[in-house]
């Protein structure tokens, strides 16, 4: 939501001033680069990030390239090469808390303590409040972490989403009728908590219900984590194809059964409450 504030003023003020829109952001994460979170999750691709900025109607998405070299960038180089000489700034929109250049030193102050040198204007876009906390992707990550889906949904504008390729699995699933589509998500995909989830599957341009596992398996040979999704009335071959899941609530956490008699009883209720929620959705 925070950042849906930046770009719904940056279009509105574009059409005003009669200039194109342009968004600048980072790849890979800067904290990826210096070290600080070498295992940092990202909450959308890039290609998400594409689709979601274009959405709002943004002109241009720059994406730079972060590196040690540009992470020694002084702030005030960054404004004069990149911002004035590359993109001809004439009006910036920049979040209270954003920062650029060595040091991060670059920030509102500096750009407006600059704006008359190279003629732009500025305006700061103070935080978002939810229940007097503001809005971040930290507070959206926690939320995930919890699988609070309603919360972070609230703040991210829409449902959480997770994209990935299908590839062969145990194929137990098939065996009590509940057969599952294995998903390879990247490995710098946050996922939200462990547990079992109502989701829209969406592949061939359809949007299909269905639960989603997020765990283990615990009840076979609890290695690893999967991710696993059952399309409800579906029957048909998903190997090497991309499913985007739209992740909608949590039903419940991931639990070891007795036996595959009690996981098919367990599942029959879970797809039943799935689709009472799905359906609401």
């Amino acid at each position: 939501m925070g950042h849906q504030t930046l770009l719904l003023r940056t279009v509105e003020k574009a059409k005003e001033l009669d200039l194109p829109s342009v968004v600048v952001t980072y790849y890979p994460n800067p904290s990826v680069v210096l070290g600080k979170k070498p295992n940092f999750k990202y909450l959308s691709s890039e290609r998400e990030k594409e689709e979601l900025i274009r959405g709002f109607g943004i002109d241009y998405l720059v994406v730079l390239d972060f590196t040690l070299e540009l992470s020694k960038m002084s702030a005030e180089d960054f404004l004069e090469k990149i911002m004035i000489k590359t993109l001809n700034s004439k009006h910036i929109v920049i979040g209270y808390n954003h920062f650029f250049g060595a040091e991060r030193r670059g920030d509102f102050n500096l750009l407006n303590s600059n704006k008359t040198t190279y003629g732009y204007a500025v305006e700061l876009k103070e935080a978002v409040l939810k229940k007097e906390s503001k809005i971040s992707s930290s507070l959206i990550r926690g939320f995930l972490e919890k699988g609070e889906m309603e919360e972070a949904k609230i703040l991210l504008g829409r449902n959480y989403h997770i994209t990935g390729l299908v590839f062969e699995g145990a194929k137990r699933g098939r065996t009590i009728g509940f057969p599952t589509a294995n998903i390879k998500v990247p490995e710098d995909k946050l996922l939200p908590a462990i547990g079992v989830y109502a989701c829209f599957a969406k592949f061939g341009g359809k949007d299909h219900k269905g639960m989603v596992n997020i765990g283990h398996n615990p009840t076979f040979d609890g290695l690893g984590l999967h991710v696993e999704v059952n399309v409800f009335d579906f029957d048909g071959d998903l190997y090497g194809k991309e499913i985007e899941l739209e992740i909608v609530h949590k039903i419940r956490d991931e639990k070891k059964f007795s036996g595959l008699d009690e996981l098919k009883n367990q599942l029959t209720k879970d797809k039943e409450e799935s689709i009472h929620i799905l359906n609401f959705d």
